[in-house]
């Protein structure tokens, strides 16, 4: 899953608060796009069993050095 962010508001854009970050963050207010002019199209819904384990894959990729 990606989520576009950006700084600037729309009608649309989700707000980030800092204590919806786990790690890292951005200097500024910004917000989850859920639509964006990069997003040409839609390509389809995948199975959540399938994000599921995208997900769990992504975890051990994400998880900073030294942290076994």
């Amino acid at each position: 899953m990606t989520i576009t962010l950006a700084t600037t508001p729309h009608d649309e854009g989700i707000p980030l608060a800092d204590a919806d970050w786990v790690e890292g963050g951005m200097p500024r207010q910004s917000y989850a796009s859920p639509k964006h002019a990069a997003i040409v199209r839609r390509q389809g819904r995948l199975k959540e069993s399938f994000v599921q384990t995208v997900v769990d894959a992504l975890g051990s990729y994400l998880e900073p050095p030294g942290d076994d």
